[in-house]
């Protein structure tokens, strides 16, 4: 009776939602429901078969998870996952509800869910995963977390929820160090030696060549180990062989993304031959606002590239500037993004000397300006109404790359769903 009221009382209010034309309702179903119908969540994972995955972490949750769900469709699999990347409970209990059938029961064998590194704590205290892959902590949101000790507490006590099985860094040292109390089997993820300057830790506040590079040592503790990249083109160790892939998504942060994900899926489906995962991960495209191109009705080309904290940012300047396409940068310090910018300062942007930023936007517009005058970065034009500053840059005929907090971010891509072109 729970699962039957519950489901049909979300899918009510995500009804009443779309007909008002509310953008930006996509939890407020789960809200609803988690307030009114006590145990509803719980109620309804306890059918999976095959139980419920969580994919945690600083920097990465959303490629991932994409890539994941991917993996397992393509296998076979029947996956329940939570594809908007609302990844508070409440978001997770909106995305249950929406595929439930009305009856309350749900159709898949398994739930992959991306979730925040705090709330994650919180849903592990309703539903108890399987299996947790920790991606890596970092500061994100000072003013809601505090520094990075912090995220690596919250990311390490959802990992040791797990009751089968854990997937996380190897490279990073905080979260390496947690799983040390697991008692279930861990799996490591990781890159080569000679790769380690292009992924710097937290506290390397240094910037990223994007030379190329390769590598042939190994750590053999890793089940999944990037060993260089060129391009499209990732090479990874898997079981003392190394495989070749070309991918749709782009930038090195991804390819490790990439890295953890095969993890997870040859820990789930270890029967699938690694040449065969790897085929399917060439087929993954770019996830919601990470990467994505668009197809200008001017044939022009924009890129839009989420970043949020100092490693995404430092990721996407060395993974996407380019002497080709204009850059523009919109930062917005609305709660979603954190209010609080400073870590804007950590960030090395002397990579856009060269090329200089067309336009600066978002309600800090200008405090990017100034951050970029410091590092000898000259700025077009400072717009502060992002949709003004959208219009102008997609009548360039250069192609662009625009980078975006979150909620800059989302507010773009309607735009350019809407009225700009197509994504490619």
């Amino acid at each position: 009776m729970r699962r039957a009221v519950g489901t049909l009382l979300g899918k009510s209010v995500a009804g009443a939602v779309k007909l008002r034309g509310r953008s930006g309702g996509q939890a407020l179903p789960g809200l609803v429901v988690e307030k009114l119908i006590p145990g509803y969540l719980a109620a309804m994972l306890k059918q999976l078969p095959e139980g419920v995955v969580i994919i945690t972490g600083t920097n990465g949750k959303t490629t991932t998870t994409k890539m994941v769900v991917e993996l397992l469709r393509a296998n076979g699999k029947r996956v329940l996952t939570n594809p908007t990347g609302s990844n508070l409970t409440r978001g997770i209990i909106s995305s249950v509800s929406r595929q439930a059938y009305s009856t309350g029961r749900l159709p898949f064998d398994i739930a992959v869910f991306e979730l925040d590194e705090a709330y994650a704590c919180r849903f592990t205290d309703v539903v108890k995963p399987r299996y947790v892959l920790g991606l890596n902590a970092s500061r994100d949101q000072l003013d809601r977390f505090g520094e990075v000790d912090k995220v690596a507490q919250l990311i390490s006590e959802t990992m040791l929820s797990a009751s089968t099985g854990i997937v996380t860094n190897a490279d990073d040292e905080r979260l390496r160090i947690a799983v040390e109390a697991a008692e279930v089997p861990v799996l490591y993820f990781g890159v080569a030696p000679r790769l380690q300057s292009y992924f710097p830790k937290d506290e390397e506040l240094v910037a990223v060549n994007t030379a190329t590079v390769s590598a042939d040592s190994a750590d053999r503790s890793r089940a999944v180990e990037l060993v260089g990249f060129k391009d499209t083109v990732a090479r990874y160790r898997i079981a003392d062989k190394i495989y070749t892939a070309t991918l749709h998504v782009t930038g090195q942060h991804n390819f490790q993304n990439a890295a953890a994900a095969l993890a997870l899926v040859r820990t789930l489906q270890p029967r699938v031959e690694v040449g065969m995962l790897l085929e399917q991960l060439s087929q993954v495209k770019p996830a919601f606002g990470r990467g994505q191109t668009f197809q200008l009705r001017n044939g022009s080309k924009l890129q839009i590239n989420l970043v949020k904290n100092p490693a995404s940012f430092r990721q996407g300047l060395a993974s996407y500037v380019d002497s080709r396409a204009k850059i523009m940068i919109a930062i917005n310090d609305r709660i979603a993004d954190g209010r609080d910018m400073s870590w804007l300062w950590d960030v090395d942007f002397t990579a856009l000397s060269t090329y200089g930023v067309a336009t600066t936007t978002g309600n800090r517009a200008a405090d990017i300006a100034l951050r970029l005058q410091y590092d000898e970065v000259s700025v077009g034009t400072v717009e502060s109404d992002i949709n003004e500053a959208l219009k102008r840059v997609c009548k360039l005929a250069d192609d662009k790359v625009v980078f975006a907090t979150y909620t800059a971010m989302l507010h773009m891509h309607a735009v350019l769903e809407r009225k700009a072109g197509t994504e490619l």
